[in-house]
């Protein structure tokens, strides 16, 4: 995955958090059948993922740009 490939999925993820936040808190009455517990952990997993495709691309010992 390239780049530019990896920070639109990024960004694309973080947009619609911004809009569940938004959702979320126009919402107050909306609730999980789960606990808080299985909620903050799937936000957490959400939030890692996210992170992890901002930063993708910046790994050392990639092969992109690399000659064969």
């Amino acid at each position: 995955m390239n780049k530019r490939v990896s920070r639109g999925i990024a960004g694309f993820m973080l947009a619609l958090a911004v809009v569940f936040f938004v959702y979320a808190l126009s919402h107050p009455e909306g609730n999980f059948p789960w606990s808080n517990w299985i909620t903050y952990l799937i936000y957490g997993i959400y939030l890692a993922v996210t992170v992890l495709l901002m930063i993708a691309p910046f790994s050392p010992g990639g092969t992109e740009g690399k000659p064969e």
